[in-house]
Parts: structure tokens; sequence; C-alpha cells
């Protein structure tokens, strides 16, 4: 019996120490409540946009850009992707609104968004939230394009910060 205490307290033990990641629960916004208009998003992302139609490695995403805007207490987060016509799939593998104190250099998680797609050529994401106040948001994503099984294109990218 002494022994099965052991065995049961190692595993216990062992079971803590698997890395896991927390998320913010409190004021995730349900993606189809809270997403902004087209022509807050197109004011939102409109100084950042970037064409890569001739540097993009594969060709299959024409135009990017994702960023953040505070308006009074909330952060509006807005994404564009922009593909050619032939692309079938198109979207963001995830889409992540980061945080972090002013005295701190590293980012972490607040909220994820994943696997978010249309079956188009373009998608435009745009997002309302109540995050807390004393710390800088930005939003990174992974912009992603389909033309076929063997022709994907996936493009990192990060946004300006804003501090709430």
């Amino acid at each position: 019996m002494n022994k099965l205490k052991k065995i049961i307290l190692i595993c216990m033990s062992l079971f803590m120490m698997i890395p896991s990641t927390a998320y913010a629960s409190d004021n995730i916004p349900d993606l189809n409540e809270s997403v902004l208009t087209d022509e807050e998003i197109e004011r939102i992302v409109s100084p950042y946009e970037k064409n890569y139609s001739t540097a993009s490695t594969d060709g299959l995403i024409d135009l990017y850009v994702i960023a953040v805007q505070k308006n009074g207490s909330y952060l509006l987060v807005a994404a564009k992707t922009v593909c050619g016509a032939e692309v079938v799939k198109c979207g963001y593998t995830e889409i992540r609104i980061q945080r972090r104190t002013g005295i701190r250099n590293s980012w972490s998680d607040y909220i994820v968004y994943e696997d978010l797609y249309k079956n188009s050529c373009s998608y435009i994401f745009g997002s309302k939230i109540k995050p807390q106040s004393g710390y800088q948001y930005r939003a990174t994503c992974i912009h992603y394009a389909k033309k076929s099984l063997l022709s994907t294109e996936k493009i990192n990218d990060s946004s300006n910060y804003v501090t709430m």
C-alpha cells in the first residue's frame, strides 16, 4: 500500500510539471457579436497596409495587415488578408492579442483565436475587446492562403501597440 501511494505521488508530481498555457477568460468576445464594421476595419488598418504582391514567396497573398487601436476603454483589433483570385481558402491560422507591462520586454498571450478561414480570396477580421488597463497591447497573426493542396502560403505579422 505504501508503494502505491508513492507511485501516485510521483505521477501527480510529474503531471504538475507538464507545461501549460493559461489564457484570459474575462471579456473574450464572441466573434459573431463584437465584429467591427468594414469601414471601422479599413480606418484602423489603412495606415499600416503592406502590399507584398511582388515580394511574396508564393505570390498567393497580395496584401496583408494587422493593427490595434485604442477607443476609450476598448481595444479594437483589425486584420485584413487579400489574396489572388485563384486562392480558394483565405484567413488566419491564428490571431493572438498579447499584452505586457511597460517595464517588461516580453509579450504574453491575452486572447488567442485559431483557424479563422473563409472559402474566398479575402478575409477581414475585426474585434472589440475591453481589456484590463495598465498594459500595452498588440496583435500578431499568421496570414494564410491556399490555392491547392500543394500550394499554400503563410506570413507572420505583428501590429503596432497601444497602452491602455
